[in-house]
């Protein structure tokens, strides 16, 4: 997996509500009212308990309710207790919505506070993993406030990857995506978990759609290139190129995508075409030098390959060929040996190039010669 980013934490101001409590006929809220304020909550909510048992459609009840629960469970540090509160506080928010009171505001907050404390779980992560189970359970939390939103889905992912658990990231990123979600790396970090879990034709499915909507993205464009491989749907990666390039001859992209896929397949002078084309189009583009340079390698095995054949098809059955087929294989022998020699020969000048601009970005050297 790719490294995270950081969330960064929200900081929530103070919303102050205008207004003034008022005064209700039911002495359990007015007590309940004196009890927040006094920061004694579970005796609040015992009163107001008593006053909706009372009354179940007191709007006012349940709407303190939900702001005594939000309150308390501001302190509580346990992720289970705490989030457990927070269902409880949209429950009466919900109730108190449908008898008629506008709890926007107070919804607002809840969420910006979820989102606060998700941010700070998720910093904390860095020195503690287990902060990142904190993390996915704040995020959790905000999207049940606000299910509509996609970003505290895609906040709860990343929680859940660096939590180490890979398999429950994929729900959350999955609700992101269907909710339109606007950043190319949720599709990039999704098609990933597909493909970690024998998932490639999802992953394909997904990335055709980012490409559409990311079209100069390359990791998405990588991304789809690999999934196309994993999932074996290489004809339809060809065709899906070589549609890219007759639309667009100077995309280097398409040029590198499409020529390493011909290297893949083994069709080594189409792959030297593309990717020769990718450097001529961007002289510091290191992996297309490298497969550059693969390819004239693995073409001048194909020639070694090829030769050897011959060579013991003479070996085996020279006392039955005539003088000329003889001489024929002979000579196309000697022509696929030059010929091998050149290729070898021209493998040299990108896979040089290709070693000196990894070596320029300090990178790792492995598998450059």
């Amino acid at each position: 997996m790719k490294r995270m980013p950081f969330v960064l934490a929200l900081l929530v101001g103070v919303m102050m509500l205008a207004g003034a409590d008022g005064c209700s006929s039911d002495p359990n809220v007015e007590g309940a009212k004196l009890d927040l304020r006094n920061k004694d909550y579970d005796r609040a909510l015992e009163n107001l308990e008593t006053a909706i048992a009372s009354n179940p459609d007191n709007a006012e009840a349940h709407k303190l309710k939900g702001d005594v629960l939000q309150e308390k469970a501001a302190i509580v540090t346990d992720i289970a207790e705490h989030s457990s509160m927070v269902d409880e506080m949209i429950m009466a928010y919900g109730r108190a919505t449908e008898l008629g009171l506008d709890v926007s505001r107070e919804m607002a907050l809840a969420y910006y506070k979820e989102f606060d404390l998700g941010g700070k779980a998720f910093n904390r992560g860095r020195d503690n993993k287990e902060a990142y189970v904190d993390a996915a359970g704040f995020f959790r939390n905000a999207t049940k406030i606000y299910p509509d939103s996609s970003g505290p889905y895609v906040n709860m992912a990343y929680s859940l990857i660096n939590s180490g658990d890979l398999t429950e990231a994929v729900a959350p990123f999955e609700k992101a995506v269907e909710m339109g979600d606007k950043d190319a790396q949720t599709y990039v970090f999704l098609a990933d978990l597909y493909n970690q879990s024998d998932r490639s034709n999802d992953a394909v499915v997904l990335l055709e759609k980012a490409a559409a909507m990311f079209p100069d993205n390359t990791d998405i464009q990588a991304q789809l290139l690999n999934a196309f491989q994993a999932s074996g749907q290489i004809d339809r990666a060809m065709a899906k190129y070589e549609e890219q390039i007759a639309s667009d001859p100077e995309n280097k992209l398409y040029r590198y995508n499409y020529g390493s896929l011909l290297l893949q397949a083994e069709d080594f002078g189409k792959a030297i075409e593309n990717l020769t084309r990718a450097v001529e189009l961007d002289p510091e583009y290191g992996n297309a030098f490298y497969n550059l340079g693969a390819a004239y390698v693995n073409q001048a095995v194909e020639f070694s390959e090829e030769i050897n054949a011959l060579d013991d098809e003479l070996r085996s059955n020279r006392e039955n060929m005539s003088a000329a087929d003889i001489s024929a294989k002979e000579t196309r022998m000697e022509e696929l040996a030059e010929t091998r020699r050149a290729s070898f020969a021209e493998a040299i000048g990108p896979l040089e190039r290709a070693k000196e601009l990894t070596e320029a970005k300090g990178e790792d050297l492995t598998g450059i010669c």
